[in-house]
């Protein structure tokens, strides 16, 4: 997957519709049901109701969790606010907050809407279940953009496309551009791993090694591109051309596991 801002805005990871992602989750054995989702802004009657649901929840032993910049659980809270883990460490980068106020949500005042999430065990998909419906999600991704892609935002192709025009606006320095290759770079090295897990039959599914070995090795160096373009002594010609080479082989590795779940 891929979700690209126009402005290589660093919330392209975390601003795109991701009921199906959540779909996904009992493929691992976890159910995640969003409690609400709301900006600093909002009215504090309507931010006064989501804090009461998820401290209800979190009095029943659930786990919590919220989105906004980036995931955090909800560790806990007192008469002022939430507490939140920070997964990049304290002090390291101010995405996220370890604090959530109630009432004012002062600490995400400049951020996307906060989204609040229950997380809970469930009974785990079969593993060739899990591929196939993996494998359909990363196809209509790339596909289907209406089904993901918030306003202004672009999947697939056409996040190639944003990013590629972000670079020639002149955002190639910008932390967004670093942020958004390493995150989709990284986000295809694990896809290689998967695929070189399907080629040794680690997850039984519809995918015969061949192809599945191919898939690792383009993911890999899809990877390796992404990565050279975060470079940040790169020139932006330079990040142009690797993002284009990335484009180009994405569309291919998509192409060919969209063949695959037509056999």
């Amino acid at each position: 997957m891929i979700n690209i801002h126009p402005e290589l805005c660093p919330s392209g990871p975390y601003c795109w519709n991701q009921e199906r992602f959540r779909d996904l989750l009992p493929n691992l054995g976890i159910r995640m049901e969003q409690l609400g989702m709301l900006v600093a802004a909002a009215p504090a009657a309507d931010k006064g109701e989501l804090e009461a649901r998820v401290r209800a929840e979190l009095d029943q032993g659930s786990v919590c969790s919220s989105l906004s910049l980036d995931h955090q659980l909800v560790l806990g809270y007192d008469d002022a606010g939430f507490d939140l883990s920070q997964p990049w460490g304290e002090g390291v980068v101010d995405s996220t907050p370890r604090r959530l106020s109630f009432g004012t949500w002062q600490e995400f005042v400049q951020s996307p809407p906060v989204a609040f999430f229950k997380l809970e065990p469930c009974k785990r998909r079969s593993e060739s279940t899990a591929t196939a419906s993996a494998l359909d999600f990363a196809a209509d991704f790339w596909r289907c953009p209406d089904q993901f892609a918030w306003e202004t935002y672009g999947t697939g192709s056409q996040a190639y496309e944003n990013w590629i025009a972000g670079l020639d606006s002149g955002h190639g320095d910008d932390h967004g551009n670093w942020w958004n290759a390493v995150v989709w770079g990284e986000c295809r090295e694990r896809a290689g791993d998967f695929f070189q897990r399907l080629a040794a039959a680690e997850y039984p599914g519809p995918v015969d090694p061949r192809p599945a070995r191919e898939l690792a090795v383009d993911y890999r160096a899809l990877a390796r591109l992404l990565y050279r373009a975060s470079d940040k002594t790169a020139s932006a010609a330079a990040k142009r051309g690797f993002v284009e080479q990335a484009k180009n082989l994405d569309e291919r590795c998509i192409a060919r596991i969209a063949e695959i779940r037509a056999h």
